[in-house]
């Protein structure tokens, strides 16, 4: 006979404190229906009749009875069980180092090592870094910035990438693999807010080429930009990989 589980234990023990499947129902968080499968269930497991219905009312078999106080003590120590998993994790999540990506984290080089890091060593990853960490709310942070961080924060540079452009599908440029920027100068642009320090770097190198680029809308966040230009509604010139 293989091991009781917590579904079946609770179930009976509900419905048999009870004596009402509406209410044990409501109790083990399930159905009626899914009550009378899961009490059928464990009768089958452990072949024997535990409820016995008699004009509407439910009773418990002679045996259901005897083995009602043993399955209340199996359905207790299952949830004493469940409840300390639960703590652990919840201390585990609370104690781990949480670490924000940028939106193109998967993009990087150093993604699969920062991961595999992550699972070692209790790190939770998150997106939006910036806002993560100067919130207090993230300890350390993956990013590609332009602009000057505040004198608190320790910074130390693991490489550089290419300024990257996410096109849409049906524009040309997409079936490039590299890009100029003068390549992109006629072209629509969804850009993060104009005092956001990545939007002042665009602007920044886009000048430096020779144009401005012709921003169309404004976001605060790339990654609502990125998925705006999957739907094809103009180019964002971010850190990341050429989304077609």
């Amino acid at each position: 006979m293989s091991t009781l589980d917590f579904k079946q234990t609770i179930a009976f023990v509900n419905l048999a404190n009870t004596l009402d499947y509406q209410y044990a129902a409501k109790k083990s968080g399930i159905t009626v229906d899914e009550l009378v499968r899961t009490i059928k269930a464990l009768e089958e497991e452990l072949n024997v009749k535990l409820i016995r219905p008699e004009g509407g009312v439910v009773e418990l078999t002679e045996i259901g009875a005897k083995l009602l106080p043993l399955i209340t003590e199996i359905a207790q120590k299952h949830a004493k069980l469940l409840s300390v998993v639960t703590d652990y994790r919840k201390k585990e999540a609370e104690e781990a180092i949480k670490v924000t990506v940028v939106p193109g984290f998967a993009n990087y080089q150093a993604a699969p090592v920062v991961k595999k890091l992550a699972q070692q060593h209790k790190m939770n990853i998150v997106d939006d870094p910036m806002a993560q960490l100067q919130q207090g709310e993230s300890e350390l942070a993956f990013i590609s910035y332009a602009g000057k961080l505040p004198d608190d924060f320790e910074v130390l540079s693991v490489g550089t990438d290419d300024l990257v452009a996410y096109i849409p599908a049906r524009n040309p440029l997409s079936e490039q693999k590299e890009l100029t920027l003068t390549d992109l100068k006629t072209e629509k642009f969804l850009t993060l807010n104009h005092q956001n320090p990545f939007a002042v770097f665009v602007q920044q190198v886009c000048a430096a080429a020779g144009f401005d680029p012709y921003s169309v809308f404004e976001g605060e966040k790339g990654r609502t930009l990125v998925n705006m230009v999957a739907l094809g509604d103009g180019d964002n010139l971010v850190d990341g990989t050429i989304n077609k």
